[in-house]
């Protein structure tokens, strides 16, 4: 049971930071995108 509990958690903790790995380099690229236009737009 406890086993379970673990393998659980670990699971867990792999799809978060899956989730993260893929979620950060998409929000640096927006935000380098739109830091980009500002400069072009001024």
């Amino acid at each position: 049971m406890l086993h379970m509990t673990h393998n659980y958690l670990l699971g867990l903790a792999v799809l978060v930071f899956s989730f993260v790995f893929f979620y950060v380099p998409m929000v640096y690229a927006f935000v380098a995108i739109r830091n980009q236009q500002r400069k072009q737009n001024k």
